[in-house]
């Protein structure tokens, strides 16, 4: 699934050099989004998703479409969607949370129409998420890209 998406950007990266292309070592389909959480939160929220995990079942997933967070004009970050079992992701993400995977942020709010337009023919293989991990981020220095992912724990889906 990973080499099937970074070879359908690979073009893109090098014709949008303006944007800042997330490595696809870093790429993640988010649940939720906590923020800070000190150590007694952080060990609630491992139980919780321990819970949610054991309630859930394995889910057929996989890449597909393209958009872009608020939206195309004035955005700042280029998402590829998901597909298959939405049903199954819903119930296990948070309200509101889009299911997406990041793979390029800007620095500014841009037009980013020609780019998902581009990446909105995007058909990626079908995989089975049979486990999810609550990650910490750690933001770096400014002379670093990116976060830093550290997992906390894995959970299996399903009983």
């Amino acid at each position: 699934m990973e080499q099937h998406l970074d070879e359908w950007v690979d073009g893109l990266r090098t014709a949008r050099q303006d944007l800042r292309w997330v490595p696809s070592s870093r790429w993640h389909v988010t649940l939720e989004f906590l923020g800070d959480c000190g150590p007694h939160e952080r060990d609630r929220q491992l139980l919780r998703w321990e819970r949610r995990a054991r309630r859930s079942r394995p889910l057929r997933l996989g890449l597909s479409g393209a958009g872009a967070f608020p939206k195309s004009v004035g955005a700042r970050v280029l998402w590829v969607g998901l597909q298959g079992d939405l049903d199954g992701w819903r119930r296990l993400a948070a309200y509101d949370q889009q299911p997406h995977v990041t793979v390029a942020r800007t620095r500014e709010r841009s037009d980013l129409t020609a780019v998902v337009g581009e990446l909105d023919g995007y058909q990626g293989p079908i995989w089975t998420a049979t486990e999810l991990a609550v990650v910490e981020s750690h933001l770096r220095s400014r002379g670093d890209r990116g976060p830093r992912y550290e997992p906390l724990e894995f959970f299996s889906l399903g009983p």
